[in-house]
């Protein structure tokens, strides 16, 4: 029994995230059988970023100020480099 107790201490997270998704995905499916534009991309933005924060946390992915800057700095030269290699793109 402390074995189960302790198993879901430590899965806390994992599971809520999914029961998260799992909720999403069954209220994206009523949503779009009542054609509910609104509410099925709000589930669906619930779900991916329920997913999204189950996988981060399966890594061990800690997301910091620090980790936030270094993201924004890689995007930042990503651009800056696809933007050099062709520059007429925009310009049309």
């Amino acid at each position: 029994m402390s074995a189960v107790a302790a198993s879901l201490l430590f899965m806390r997270w994992g599971l809520v995230s999914a029961g998260l998704m799992y909720m999403a995905s069954v209220m994206k499916i009523k949503c779009q059988k009542n054609s509910f534009k609104v509410g099925t991309v709000a589930f669906s933005s619930l779900g991916l970023f329920t997913s999204c924060w189950f996988v981060t946390g399966l890594f061990g992915i800690d997301f910091t100020l620090h980790n936030w800057h270094a993201v924004a700095d890689v995007a930042t030269n990503a651009l800056n480099y696809a933007l050099q290699q062709s520059p007429d793109i925009y310009y049309h």
